[in-house]
């Protein structure tokens, strides 16, 4: 973290007790000058397909600290195809945690988090979530919402925010079992969500814009798949937080015309590149701690590594029917390889390792999550047994406070000494 950032987060941290208002106006400006660096002065190349994702989400969440009177709080796997169509702005944590914690001032959210008495042990991303509710930093949204797929912190974090803002909140429970009875199921307390934000904006939902909003969501899907059948056989100098930009496109900011044209543009890069036969290629999965400086240089332009992808932005790349919307945004809970046994998510890791011709995989502990800590060594085992080297990582995607940062450098060290070894 540069000094400019750490002096701006001290500022910040500074302001939050005593005067939130003061702290929340600090970042929506900085996020919506964030915002306008990138869209005007982006770059070119992959340089410049991230810089203009980063001056997407960097406005959307000046928004969401500027008004809240159009937003909506929902976590990663929520269809906010829903919220595009009535113009309402998503807010969710992993999007929130990350850009404040690379703000320089995470901590004191997650420390008054705790104060609180939120466990030391919950999911950093919330955790942080908790704190910038809790202090008054982040406004009061129009509606909570959030699904029960892949993160038991859903169902603390956002019933306690709702308590806490006295907001409406609304649960969306997807089945464990992957077939069309639970596509309907969910696809019914969609159609009923929808009834919800017609009354709480007073504006009725416009189908045509709905169809649009999946359309669009289906063209980024396609667009991505066929950069990720690129990518098997070409080389990027993909970072940390361009994987994190590939799962806000494929998620939350899923059905925004900014989302296809990243999806497209990764796309024709790809097209564009070839394959660099030095580098050992390493698939990631789980989120990605892109604050950490110290991995980010091992790992980040690197003439002997790459990241390839991110088993969160291939989650569920299934496609959408602009005609039946909401059974197409069911499908993508319903048929999500988080959903369901663990098998699902170490069938899908093994498939795209070999689809993607990895050299090795890393799995990513993020603090608190149980779901990923609970599989990592299955995974390790089943990776193993089909010729991947596997990583198993724990760390933290936002609060340093959990992280030994030397540690995780020499593991990661160590295990790519190992990959090179294999040549």
């Amino acid at each position: 973290m540069n000094s400019i950032v750490h002096r701006f987060g001290r500022v910040v941290s500074n302001q939050v007790l005593e005067n939130p208002q003061r702290a929340r106006s600090l970042l929506c400006t900085v996020y919506a000058l964030s915002s306008w660096k990138d869209a005007y002065f982006r770059g070119r190349g992959l340089r410049g397909i991230y810089a203009r994702m980063n001056s997407v989400i960097s406005k959307n969440m000046s928004r969401s600290f500027r008004d809240s009177s159009h937003s909506a709080m929902v976590n990663i796997f929520f269809p906010c195809e829903l919220l595009y169509a009535m113009e309402i702005v998503p807010v969710f944590p992993e999007a929130l945690s990350v850009y404040i914690a690379n703000s320089g001032c995470g901590e004191i959210f997650a420390e008054s988090a705790e104060a609180i008495g939120i466990s030391e042990s919950l999911c950093s991303y919330h955790k942080i979530m908790i704190g910038t509710a809790w202090t008054g930093v982040l406004p009061k949204p129009l509606l909570i919402a959030n699904t029960t797929l892949a993160c038991d912190a859903n169902q603390l974090s956002f019933r306690l925010l709702a308590d806490e803002y006295h907001t409406p909140h609304v649960i969306i429970d997807v089945p464990h079992t992957v077939d069309k009875e639970s596509v309907h199921y969910v696809s019914s307390q969609l159609k009923n969500i929808t009834s919800l934000l017609e009354d709480l904006s007073h504006c009725p939902m416009s189908e045509s814009k709905l169809q649009d909003t999946i359309d669009r969501a289906n063209r980024t899907i396609k667009a991505y798949r066929k950069y990720l059948d690129l990518r098997a056989e070409i080389s990027l100098p993909i970072s940390m937080t361009g994987e994190l930009f590939s799962l806000a496109a494929l998620h939350a900011f899923l059905g925004m015309p900014e989302s296809e044209q990243y999806a497209i543009a990764l796309e024709e890069l790809a097209h564009k590149a070839s394959l660099d036969r030095r580098k050992k290629r390493i698939l990631w999965l789980h989120t990605l701690p892109n604050w950490q400086h110290s991995i980010r240089v091992l790992l980040e332009n690197n003439e002997h590594f790459e990241i390839l992808a991110s088993d969160m932005t291939y989650d569920t790349l299934i496609d959408m029917d602009p005609k039946k919307p909401y059974e197409s945004m069911a499908k993508r809970l319903v048929y999500n390889i988080n959903n369901g046994g663990a098998h699902r998510r170490i069938d899908a890791a093994i498939s795209y390792a070999e689809k993607l011709h990895a050299d090795g995989v890393i799995v990513f502990g993020q603090w608190g999550c149980k779901q990923t800590m609970g599989m990592s060594q299955l995974a390790k085992i089943s990776l193993e047994a089909h010729g991947f080297p596997t990583l198993v990582l724990d760390g933290d995607g936002c609060d340093p406070r959990n992280v030994a940062d030397g540690q995780m450098l020499t593991r990661i060290s160590a295990f790519l000494e190992q990959l090179e070894a294999r040549r």
